[in-house]
């Protein structure tokens, strides 16, 4: 009895192999879908760097303390904001057209000459105030970046119009104010900085000041370090930035209204 077992158990288990190998080529292969591998560049970016910089991720973490106050970031320009060329060309037809319309009520005077001038946008949205994305990493997607916010367009000097010259890919330094909001309606429940200032890792400026900003704002105060003029209190003259005073519209700094 014993002998006839241990032969069923021994005949069994050399069939054993067989059969596992055959339902091994039966079954379709099962496809795990594992999470991607953790990205490890966070951990690599420092809260703040030696220099003194905070690094996007950094400003983030410590947000409460440094809230409304003035903080420079060091980071990689991820995007510049453009005004698409459609946009940008019926914007252009409406200034003309609002110019038209104001040479009329001059010639027409009396009360044509203190009243607005409206014209029909016929469906053409103004474009974006100027802007543009920093983030710890190059390759950042800008939905994850830093939005800065209001960087002037036109030379202080000459109130010519000043593109902003800087490279997508490379870091930079940005100095501002640390904010949930911006004057002219940008919003990041994580924070975004209104511009004052942008320097290339060698010291040079690539843009200063803000396109809105009052002049009175437009001085940069760091935590530890001497306040800093600014856009138009740093370049006015007797009262004159480029021969216009305060307020003016096409303030060199400013946007084209």
């Amino acid at each position: 009895m014993i002998r006839i077992c241990l032969f069923s158990v021994f005949a069994l288990a050399s069939l054993l192999p067989i059969k596992v190998f055959a339902q091994g080529q039966e079954v379709t292969p099962i496809k795990v879908n594992l999470p991607p591998s953790p990205s490890f560049a966070a951990s690599n970016v420092p809260t703040q760097y030696p220099s003194g910089e905070f690094s996007v991720l950094g400003l983030r973490k410590m947000k409460d303390k440094y809230m409304d106050k003035d903080v420079q970031v060091k980071a990689y320009l991820v995007e510049i904001y453009e005004c698409p060329a459609e946009l940008r060309k019926c914007n252009d037809e409406l200034n003309d057209k609002t110019k038209k319309e104001k040479k009329k009520a001059i010639k027409k005077g009396g009360d044509a000459l203190t009243s607005n001038v409206q014209v029909d946008r016929g469906g053409c949205r103004p474009c974006d105030q100027p802007h543009f994305f920093m983030a710890d990493a190059p390759n950042t997607k800008k939905d994850h970046a830093l939005l800065i916010a209001d960087y002037p367009v036109k030379d202080w000097d000459t109130g010519d119009p000043k593109p902003l010259e800087a490279k997508v890919g490379e870091q930079y330094i940005v100095t501002g104010t640390f904010s949930i909001n911006s004057m002219t309606g940008f919003a990041a429940s994580n924070g975004l900085i209104i511009h004052k200032k942008l320097q290339a890792l060698d010291g040079k400026t690539m843009a200063e000041g803000n396109a809105v900003l009052p002049p009175e704002a437009q001085t940069i105060k760091l935590e530890g370090k001497s306040a800093e003029q600014v856009g138009w209190a740093a370049h006015q003259k007797d009262g004159l930035v480029a021969g216009k005073k305060k307020g003016d519209k096409g303030t060199p700094g400013g946007v084209n209204r």
